[in-house]
């Protein structure tokens, strides 16, 4: 067993994800919960803020990663496994491959998840559960989102981020075009 862990608190807010913590709140859930655990040591907070989490592109998460790969940290405290990833098959790969080689102890404080302790034969089945219902509320979203805006096309709003050439958007009403004199 270690005598203290080099942590790091990983927090990521997704842009298109209304219900996530902001990246202020994840940060003092996690320093606060860390108070508590005599063996960890904080050492950075790695920050993905407007990043999805259906994927491992992230500048700060990848840092993590560097830092976990050059000996620098051991221990990783998130404020629950959706914050990690929403893909169940990356997040299984980190929580039970990647992270036991490098001898690195994960935390989920809401997801009441710590690698030292001994696994249940519920935690087998609750686990997994929960990262597919993560990845599930993704794609929940996803079509969410698109079906929104397919009715605002088929009402003719525009939805796109800039207006096309010798266009603007309206100052009235953002979802129109208006010709750019």
């Amino acid at each position: 067993m270690q005598s203290v862990y080099d942590t790091t608190a990983y927090v990521r807010a997704s842009k298109d994800d209304p219900d996530s913590s902001t990246i202020e709140n994840q940060t003092e859930l996690i320093r606060e919960y860390a108070k508590n655990l005599p063996d960890v040591r904080i050492v950075s907070v790695r920050e993905d803020n407007g990043f999805s989490g259906v994927d491992f592109i992230r500048p700060d998460f990848n840092k993590m990663m560097k830092d976990i790969e050059n000996g620098k940290i051991n221990c990783v405290i998130v404020k629950d496994l959706s914050r990690l990833g929403r893909n169940y098959i990356e997040v299984g790969e980190l929580m039970e491959d990647i992270f036991p080689r490098y001898n690195v102890r994960l935390i989920a404080i809401n997801d009441n998840y710590d690698s030292l302790k001994p696994r249940t034969d519920a935690d087998e089945i609750i686990i997994p559960f929960r990262n597919l219902i993560n990845e599930q509320y993704l794609r929940d979203s996803s079509v969410k989102i698109r079906s929104g805006l397919n009715v605002k096309r088929k009402n003719g709003d525009f939805v796109g981020a800039f207006a096309a050439f010798g266009y603007m958007k309206s100052d009235e009403d953002k979802n129109k075009l208006v010709i750019d004199t």
